[in-house]
């Protein structure tokens, strides 16, 4: 007991010398800080301190915390939605200068020179995009290139063109009216052996100083200025160049343009053949400059071998894919343009052949034809035609099918051309003298049709419905395929094919001379019906002549009229084909409408693959 006593005795007393000091600081809280941080907690503040989201987890409950944490996200992801709409309506990619655009062309370059590309679509390409003329093609209608203004005389006989200041070629040398006037007068002179030269051959030119150009014409001639979209030729570098030897000249490959883009760089194959072609962007172009800086085509034996190019990897685009193709091109890798050409699917009927020769007979076919089965058969990428241009309209159809061809069916009878009971074919009749009735012979002929066409997929799917119509009419019809050249060939050396069908491509001013004109029925012309008409050659004459655009309006409708009146041709569509194009490739317009396959660059300038961050 008294060890207990005394533990406890000492205790006591160690606990009063305690509780008689000072107290530590380290251990004391002094009243105003307990104060300040009862406040600082507790306080009111439309945003809290930092320091007081500490003590959160002492006021607010497991739950209330959450609801929190959810509550401050949903808000942080409504501010941050709306930060980026506010920058997107402000700022956005805007195109840039830069990147490459490689396409993959069907054919190869021969020469790089206006006065002979027309003949070829490779060199055509290159000309178009190397080279300028006084004027472009811009959407199917002209506007100045080098041009900076013109005016003609109250005659509309002389021509004055007022170019651009400060025109350079691509070597640095000024580009002047001489140079001008030296192209128009080497496309104009025979001995340069030019597909131009029609064009210019009733035109006479003069350079009064480096600014003007004046053109007289023979006589008014409203789409002249179509042919002034001709490139123009650097005369310092061509002046020494004989005719003769032109096509042959090292500045057919190697050329020296105004154009916005100039060559750079070519790959020849090992047979000598140019197997691509590079240009780079020419930054003294006086119009407006392409944003990109390399174009290169890549030339392939064909167009199958084309397309799989592009969708390999290879190319970025290739033009003028058929409608049999278009479904070969992924929309989540491809875009696809719709390209529109003065160009119609025709079924020419030889007007010299023993059957076709009666012009009953030739109605017929006509009028049993259904152009949207036509349409059908070229998987929806076409428009009817009825004339030979692509602007005229199908003829109206008033009765139905079923009426059209009994209608057809009636006028074979009344030219002859019976069907025997059972018979399958229809056979050529005559009309005996005695007796006023239709006879016919074992050497009657029968109602035969064959259709020449060139191994073109779509346009054999046209000939295929043509055969199966006119089987209607109970004719016995071939479809006979050839390869383009010999079809060609044939159709015009021969004379002899009965129905040829073709894609008639017509030049920018729409001149039928090549196809309608009595002199091109003979020889190696291109009239494949054999037609010779004097009022078709008179229309044609009155659209060469045509010193307005209304008096062209007329004339067109006239050899319109002259040709359907004598039906030596069936006008079927107006094809559509596509551009089909990489999506990295931006800028090119939803459809295209040209006057020439080349005419696709006109609006190149806008086309881009890079891009930058700039303000709205």
């Amino acid at each position: 007991m008294g060890l207990l006593t005394n533990i406890r005795t000492r205790l006591k007393a160690a606990l009063a010398a305690r509780e008689g000091r000072t107290a530590s600081a380290q251990f004391v809280v002094p009243p105003r800080a307990d104060h300040a941080l009862i406040v600082g907690t507790t306080s009111a503040r439309f945003i809290p301190r930092w320091r007081q989201f500490r003590y959160s987890g002492l006021v607010f409950s497991g739950a209330e915390q959450r609801l929190i944490i959810i509550a401050a996200f949903f808000f942080l992801l409504s501010g941050s939605v709306a930060a980026w709409m506010f920058i997107n309506q402000r700022i956005a990619h805007s195109p840039s200068s830069g990147g490459k655009l490689i396409e993959a062309v069907v054919g190869n370059p021969k020469g790089i020179n206006p006065l002979y590309a027309s003949a070829n679509d490779p060199d055509a390409d290159l000309t178009a995009l190397v080279f300028s003329g006084l004027f472009r093609r811009k959407n199917g209608t002209l506007i100045n290139d080098l041009a900076d203004s013109y005016s003609w005389s109250s005659d509309a006989k002389v021509l004055t063109v007022t170019l651009k200041n400060n025109i350079f070629f691509h070597d640095g040398t000024p580009l002047t009216s001489e140079d001008v006037v030296f192209t128009l007068e080497s496309a104009k002179n025979p001995a340069w052996r030019s597909p131009h030269s029609g064009e210019f051959r009733d035109a006479s030119f003069s350079a009064p100083d480096e600014r003007t150009v004046v053109i007289s014409l023979g006589q008014p001639d409203a789409t002249f200025l179509e042919a002034l979209t001709i490139g123009i030729l650097p005369a310092h570098l061509w002046g020494d160049i004989q005719p003769q030897n032109a096509q042959l000249a090292d500045a057919n490959i190697r050329p020296i343009g105004a154009g916005p883009f100039m060559a750079s760089d070519f790959r020849r194959g090992s047979s000598g053949t140019i197997l691509s072609y590079l240009l780079k962007r020419f930054n003294g172009y006086r119009n407006e400059k392409p944003l990109l800086d390399e174009v290169e085509f890549r030339y392939y034996p064909d167009r199958t071998a084309a397309e799989d190019a592009v969708r390999g990897g290879q190319a970025d685009a290739v033009a003028f894919v058929p409608a049999f193709d278009v479904k070969k091109f992924p929309s989540s890798a491809f875009t696809m343009t719709s390209i529109d050409l003065p160009e119609e699917s025709v079924a020419f009927l030889n007007v010299t052949d023993p059957i076709l020769k009666d012009s009953h007979v030739r109605e017929a076919l006509a009028m049993s034809v259904d152009r949207e089965d036509i349409v059908n058969a070229q998987n929806g990428f076409a428009v009817p035609v009825g004339g030979p241009f692509p602007s005229d309209p199908p003829p109206l159809m008033a009765s139905s099918t079923e009426e059209r061809l009994a209608a057809a069916r009636k006028k074979l009878d009344d030219a002859g051309w019976t069907l025997a009971e059972g018979a399958d074919i229809r056979l050529k009749t005559s009309v005996a003298k005695s007796t006023s009735t239709a006879v016919s012979t074992s050497s009657t002929p029968a109602f035969a049709l064959t259709i020449s066409v060139p191994d073109v997929p779509e346009l054999i799917a046209i000939a295929n419905t043509l055969a199966q119509r006119w089987s209607l009419l109970n004719a016995r019809v071939t479809v006979k395929t050839e390869p383009t050249g010999t079809l060609l060939t044939q159709a015009t050396r021969d004379r002899n094919l009965q129905i040829v069908l073709w894609n008639v491509l017509l030049p920018p001013s729409e001149n039928q001379y090549q196809i309608w004109w009595s002199g091109q029925a003979d020889g190696n012309g291109l009239n494949l019906s054999n037609l010779k008409d004097r009022d078709v050659d008179e229309a044609i004459k009155d659209m060469g002549s045509a010193s307005s655009t209304d008096a062209l309006a007329t004339a067109k409708k006239k050899l319109t009229t002259a040709i359907n009146a004598r039906t030596p041709a069936i006008f079927l569509t107006q094809p559509h084909t596509t551009y089909a194009f990489s999506t990295r490739i931006r800028g090119v317009s939803e459809k295209m409408t040209l006057s020439t396959p080349s005419d696709r660059f006109t609006n190149l300038s806008q086309w881009y693959v890079k891009t930058a961050w700039g303000l709205r």
